[in-house]
């Protein structure tokens, strides 16, 4: 007897997974668990009451929540309809937001509705990681994967939205700036950047008032400095959770500088940016695009088990495009076992306690992920990439086609 799974690769089978995942998310942290289990949302949803009460929005306020607020100002005003509904309905929207609002991003990407589906599959475990921790990764991997495809598509004044707001609200946003390469009209997105700037940066000025605001931002950028000082506490073992914390747990060393490892991972990071014949390849782009989301967690002290979302849809990305050997399955798989499913109760506890989160070890397959990666976008040949497989990405775009017609023309002459 033989069985038929591709219906789960059908558009229709993942929506209704990602709404169970999301009902799931609500009855186990709203309804069965306690204030803890939504921790980080009460910290979103307050931040509009004290913005609004002109209140310092970075210092504890330890009778509402623990930990603190670390999100810009903007943030505060975008979180206000939640802010204002009842607890239940406000935690259910605000889940159903992260989840949604990624898959909406997943579908908009350049690449076929069967690849599309094996991205959401491969997240998927992440995206419920993410929103057990009533974290905003899933929409802050959402606005730079947005900011990407909006640009695929021309649409230059809704890139430098996606941007500039994930900018503001989380600086992890700022990765988009790479896609800048892959921009036709270069002059009428920088016009559209400043735009959204100032819009987003005037924005809770109009709402608190001007000296209000400024000094939001300035608190802003102390909470972030005060924040990685705490990060790369050893006695930490929940953040730093990426390739200068993995060195640091493992040599027991918590002064060791970043700049040992952010200055060779830009190098290698710019590498490919040196095969300018690529950047209308939307193969390249595709690829460039996951090594961003890998980059950012790798080189991010506030890395940590819900934050791991933004490497992961690199890593599905960068899957979809590869060539599926045996080691790159392999790797997959090191991935989902290691950095995906080790803080679920799937995984051994004592060993998740005693290596994995003890020496950050969940970032190591996600490091195995990008450097190959940025090995193939090197390594191969421009000609070879220009052949887009048609399984691999979707031709709506009429540029890709001439530019293939043309490569056809060339080659049979």
């Amino acid at each position: 007897m033989t069985y038929d799974f591709q219906f789960l690769l059908k558009k229709q089978t993942v929506i209704i997974l990602w709404i169970l995942a999301g009902i799931g998310a609500v009855i186990i942290q709203y309804i069965i668990g306690t204030k803890l289990e939504i921790n980080n949302f009460l910290i979103f949803e307050s931040s509009f009451h004290h913005l609004i009460d002109h209140k310092n929005l970075y210092v504890a306020y330890p009778r509402e929540y623990f930990d603190l607020y670390l999100y810009g100002p903007v943030f505060a005003i975008f979180i206000a309809p939640f802010a204002l509904l009842p607890p239940f309905i406000s935690y259910t929207l605000w889940t159903f937001l992260n989840s949604l609002i990624l898959l909406y991003a997943i579908y908009q990407l350049p690449v076929s509705e069967k690849n599309r589906a094996i991205v959401s599959w491969i997240v998927i475990n992440c995206l419920i990681t993410a929103m057990f921790n009533s974290q905003f990764h899933a929409v802050t991997v959402a606005l730079i994967v947005l900011s990407y495809t909006q640009i695929h598509r021309k649409q230059y004044i809704w890139a430098a939205f996606f941007l500039v707001l994930g900018t503001f609200i989380k600086l992890y946003g700022i990765i988009g700036l790479v896609f800048f390469f892959f921009v036709e009209d270069k002059a009428r997105y920088v016009l559209y950047l400043v735009f959204w700037t100032i819009i987003l940066f005037i924005l809770p000025m109009a709402v608190v008032g001007i000296d209000y605001t400024l000094q939001c931002y300035i608190d802003w950028s102390q909470v972030l400095v005060h924040k990685n000082s705490l990060n790369v506490m050893l006695e930490n073992s929940r953040t730093d959770v990426c390739v200068m914390g993995m060195f640091r747990r493992v040599l027991h060393d918590s002064t060791l500088s970043n700049l040992y490892f952010i200055i060779p991972g830009l190098l290698i990071f710019a590498l490919p940016f040196l095969k300018i014949s690529q950047f209308k390849n939307p193969v390249f782009q595709l690829r460039v695009l996951a090594s961003a989301l890998l980059f950012i967690i790798l080189a991010s002290t506030g890395s940590e088990s819900p934050t791991i979302i933004v490497g992961f849809v690199g890593v599905a990305i960068w899957f979809i495009l590869c060539e599926k050997t045996k080691t790159d399955i392999a790797l997959l798989w090191f991935a989902l076992i290691i950095s995906s499913f080790s803080p679920t109760y799937f995984f051994p506890e004592y060993i998740r306690d005693l290596f994995i989160n003890q020496y950050a070890l969940m970032v190591v397959p996600l490091l195995a992920v990008w450097l190959k990666l940025n090995w193939e976008m090197v390594s191969e040949k421009n000609d070879l990439l220009f052949v887009v497989p048609s399984h691999v990405v979707d031709f709506h775009s009429e540029e890709i086609n001439k530019h293939d017609h043309s490569v056809a023309q060339n080659t049979n002459r």
